[in-house]
Parts: structure tokens; sequence; C-alpha cells
């Protein structure tokens, strides 16, 4: 499956960041990123992603102009998902027995399936990979917004051949 670089959602959430939230704007312009095209020739640092310690650092920075809260729910995302045992990106790939994979920063990512692969919550979380690995970028949060934010993990998306949905291969 060819990475969904463009989805609808993600292309609103990119506009949206890259219109009111002064640390995209700045970062993503001085490194040939416009509204949300990728300027020919200049692809920026990391692809346009931010590291996640960076985002950490800056959370203050990464609230919309309009105003919000600054602050992260680590436990995003669990609410609406099946129950399983939760694990960090980074320790997913070795854990066989994990259900659901969380990041402190992110909340909910993905959940495996019953065809063992790690689907990605996408009505929830945009994943595209990055120099710096997976870069994640949360489609309805409207404050702190965490676009395209890499946890420094490698891996790949793709589409489940049983599910047709988005996965991520770590």
């Amino acid at each position: 499956m060819r990475p969904l670089l463009w989805t609808p959602a993600y292309r609103r959430v990119v506009r949206t960041a890259f219109a009111t939230v002064p640390h995209y704007r700045e970062l993503w312009a001085l490194h040939g990123r416009t509204d949300p095209t990728l300027v020919p020739g200049r692809t920026g640092a990391h692809a346009g992603a931010t590291p996640a310690e960076v985002a950490v650092e800056r959370l203050p920075d990464l609230v919309p102009l309009r105003g919000g809260p600054a602050g992260v729910n680590p436990y995003r995302g669990l609410e609406t998902v099946p129950l399983g045992r939760p694990v960090p990106l980074a320790a997913a790939r070795d854990d066989p027995g994990a259900g659901i994979i969380r990041d402190d920063l992110l909340g909910v990512l993905a959940v495996r399936g019953d065809c063992g692969r790690w689907h990605l919550c996408h009505r929830d979380v945009y994943a595209r990979a990055t120099p710096l690995g997976l870069a994640f970028t949360l489609l309805r949060q409207r404050s702190p917004m965490l676009v395209d934010i890499a946890p420094g993990t490698p891996g790949t998306v793709g589409a489940c051949p049983t599910h047709g949905r988005p996965v991520v291969e770590l």
C-alpha cells in the first residue's frame, strides 16, 4: 500500500497547525514546508517531523493562538479501544502479548488486530515514516496540536491484507 501521505483529515490538521500554531509555522516555513505542501527540492529537517523530546519541551508553544490547554492526556484513547495490555511504542515489537501501543505524549496509537498486526487508530491518529522513524499526528486533539511527532521508533505504514486498514510495521 502506498503510504497515505495526504489524507483529508491529516491535510486539514496540517493546514490548521500551519495557520494557528507558531511553532509549526516557524519550523515548517524555515525548512521549506508551506500549507501543507512541501516546496520542491526542500523536504525540511526530518521531513517536517518534530522529535518527541522537543515537543515535550515546547508544549506551551504547541497551543493554537486562540488558546487551550497545554497539557497532554497520556491515556487518550484508552476509553475507546478494546482491553489489552498497553506497552510503549518502543517495546511493542518485542512483546507478543501486548494488545495496545500507548505513548506518554500521544496516548493510544494502535491496537493489535486478530490478524496479529498493529492497527493504527486511524480515526484519531495519522502516521507516516520519516527519517526520525514513525511520526504521528493526533487528528482530533485541538490543544496542544501534536502534528508529525516522532517518538524515535523506526517503522513503516501499510495496509492490513486481511482488513484493509492502516497498520504500522515495527
